[in-house]
């Protein structure tokens, strides 16, 4: 993980302390720790642009902290965002990543909803794939199964709490069964050259091991996948 210089975080955390309070001393600590939290984490998972992870933290603070919306400015947030985004983007080549990518794209071509960073918890990503499959069913398009790993499976391995890469799947009829739709995953991820873990079992999920994230954020019209 990138580590900030300490004089770097602390500006930047005066800056968000500043945002969200009148006064020192009417500053939610709470509050100032999940956003900086929810602002890292989008940052370093490489999905979306900064005007993105300031709408999303604004719709948060909206919903659970209605009040404290009327202090800040949505200028003003922009840049506290941009000023983690300088210090904690990636950047380079993104080889896992891209990797992924084309592990992917490879199993949507065999009719395998695959999709990244689906939602935040495992609900979300099964609705976001069930919503695709049925739009591809219709659209005369062949669907057999899906896989995703969500936010907080990432989150896990930007925090270091773990090296692997957890990946749920599922089917969508008697045949392939599930567990075949895992194997078809497991090869796709092998072949792309990582290591995988997983017991053939519908009641785990597939693990990527010794993942390093490296996603570099790109807009829809430069990205590859």
């Amino acid at each position: 993980m990138k580590r900030l210089r300490t004089d770097a975080l602390e500006t930047l955390r005066s800056k968000l302390r500043r945002l969200i309070a009148d006064d020192a001393e009417n500053i939610d600590k709470a509050l100032a720790y999940d956003l900086e939290a929810q602002i890292i984490l989008n940052v370093r998972a490489g999905f979306l642009s900064i005007d993105e992870i300031a709408e999303e933290v604004m719709e948060y603070i909206s919903e659970e902290y209605l009040e404290v919306k009327k202090h800040i400015s949505a200028g003003a947030l922009q840049e506290l965002v941009k000023g983690y985004w300088d210090e904690y983007a990636n950047t380079g080549k993104q080889e896992n990543y891209l990797k992924l990518a084309s592990a992917f794209r490879k199993l949507n071509e065999q009719g395998i909803v695959a999709l990244h960073c689906a939602g935040y918890v495992q609900s979300d990503g099964f609705d976001d794939c069930n919503e695709i499959a049925a739009d591809m069913d219709e659209d005369g398009e062949t669907v057999i199964g899906c896989c995703f790993y969500t936010l907080q499976d990432l989150e896990h391995v930007l925090k270091e709490d773990t090296t692997k890469l957890r990946i749920s799947f599922g089917n969508y009829f008697d045949k392939p069964t599930a567990v075949e739709i895992g194997k078809m995953i497991v090869k796709e991820l092998e072949a792309a050259g990582f290591v995988t873990e997983w017991k053939q079992s519908v009641d785990e999920k597939i693990a990527v091991r010794d993942m390093v994230w490296d996603k570099v954020f790109e807009t829809k019209e430069n990205a590859l996948f």
